[in-house]
């Protein structure tokens, strides 16, 4: 189109307040959705140190297993949230062993002993709701002394960006 404010004029004209304020909406939950992709294509790519064919765990997924294993008993009802609250579950083969694993995944900016703990507590509840070994990992730009000393005490992966 020679004139794109002739379009624009004519949008608001022909549209309501509502709708446009919709197409933002829109415009701004798109972004944030390719952000997530563009994220979580990073946070895989990183893990290929540890594993091979990593791939993200559709949360749909996760949720029906975790359901499963609330309805046998297998987990608590508060279990259950409590893992599908990890920000990312991730799928593959391990290096060292050539073992399938799943890795579970707590995304933090300063990663501390907190975020450690909580990542361990819900990596084990996920392996005993899938019966599949799981392993804690943390993400995040900066680490605490306290946190370092644990993972490593524990066994936590983790991947530590540069800003």
């Amino acid at each position: 189109m020679e004139n794109p404010e002739w379009l624009e004029e004519l949008r608001r004209m022909l549209l309501t307040q509502e709708l446009l304020e919709l197409l933002k909406k829109f415009e701004n939950f798109r972004q944030k959705v390719e952000e997530r992709f563009d994220t979580l294509e990073k946070i895989l790519s990183f893990f290929s140190e540890y594993l091979l064919d990593a791939k993200a765990i559709d949360q749909e997924k996760i949720n029906k297993d975790l359901s499963l294993a609330m309805k046998k008993g297998i987990i608590s009802r508060e279990e259950r949230v409590d893992v599908l609250r990890l920000d990312l579950i991730i799928k593959g083969t391990l290096l060292n062993t050539e073992g399938p694993v799943l890795v579970a995944v707590e995304v933090s900016h300063t990663i501390d002993d907190f975020d450690v703990r909580r990542t361990i507590n819900r990596a084990k509840i996920l392996e005993k709701a899938t019966d599949k070994r799981v392993l804690p990992a943390v993400v995040g730009y900066e680490i605490t002394k306290k946190a370092q000393n644990l993972m490593e005490k524990e066994g936590v992966l983790k991947i530590v960006f540069s800003e």
